[in-house]
């Protein structure tokens, strides 16, 4: 999605009583204006994707006459339109996504029928314990509880320092044999939901790659899912926000506001 703001913005009468410098320059302005008003209506979201969608708010791109902010991302794009209940395996695992070998993307075909994959998750900033701090339903008025905070935070802490104690699962970066490291024994975090068979960060590997000079790791789970159970992985409605309806209200209003304050600048 692209929101885009040009001369169109002004009216003739406007455009012709100003210098091409100046309507850049306030376009300039008001671009900036609704960006960071994108961006503030954005953190206001209780939801725990809104991290998702603040990331895919991209800077502005500028251009001939035109001043471009795009929102990127499918996830991004679910929030601003919103979708309806999902059950995931349709789109994990039906008949558009192929039968794959072992260590490859896509399905495999379970031996009593059905099909299943392993899906990974990468957990990062887990010492922010924001999971158990946001999707526990502790968001008070657009802030969080200092006290499910702080305790969501400790959670988070214990299980980072026991991952980095982890034996490394390792890979070359250009190829090579990996190496099974441990995983993170399932309790050091409550169940996110009472449905849950275990906490997000039980079974979670070490993984490291090693390039010439140096070392990267990064922590995952794989959660599996299976044609053959049925309860899990459902997507439930996402309502839609409608952020950039409300960036295009602000514009409209910014801009006679901006022409406003040229005019009492010039004034002086």
């Amino acid at each position: 999605m692209d929101f885009e703001i040009t001369k169109d913005n002004f009216t003739m009468e406007q455009i012709n009583a100003l210098s091409d410098k100046t309507v850049a320059s306030i376009l300039d302005n008001v671009a900036q204006s609704a960006r960071a008003h994108w961006i503030k209506i954005a953190k206001e979201d209780k939801s725990h994707l809104k991290v998702d969608y603040l990331q895919a708010i991209q800077p502005i791109d500028v251009g001939k006459n035109t001043w471009t902010i795009s929102l990127v991302g499918e996830i991004a794009h679910l929030i601003e339109n919103g979708a309806p209940r999902l059950d995931m395996r349709t789109t994990l695992l039906g008949p558009n996504v192929p039968v794959a070998p072992m260590g490859k993307k896509g399905k495999r075909e379970n031996k009593d029928g059905g099909f299943y994959r392993a899906i990974p998750f990468r957990h990062k900033n887990m010492s922010k314990g924001l999971p158990y701090a946001g999707r526990q339903g502790t968001l008070n008025r657009g802030s969080l509880n200092q006290k499910v905070l702080a305790r969501a935070k400790a959670i988070g802490r214990n299980v980072h320092r026991e991952a980095k104690n982890l034996t490394s699962t390792t890979t070359q970066a250009y190829g090579g044999r990996a190496k099974k490291g441990t995983r993170l024994a399932a309790g050091l975090a409550p169940k996110l939901k009472a449905h849950h068979k275990t906490d997000i960060y039980a079974g979670m590997i070490k993984q490291s790659k090693t390039y010439e000079k140096a070392t990267q790791n990064t922590y995952m789970t794989f959660r599996t899912i299976s044609t053959n159970v049925t309860e899990g992985w459902i997507r439930k409605p996402l309502p839609a926000r409608h952020y950039a309806e409300d960036v295009n209200t602000f514009v409209s209003k910014m801009i006679p506001k901006a022409l406003d304050a040229y005019v009492k600048e010039a004034l002086k």
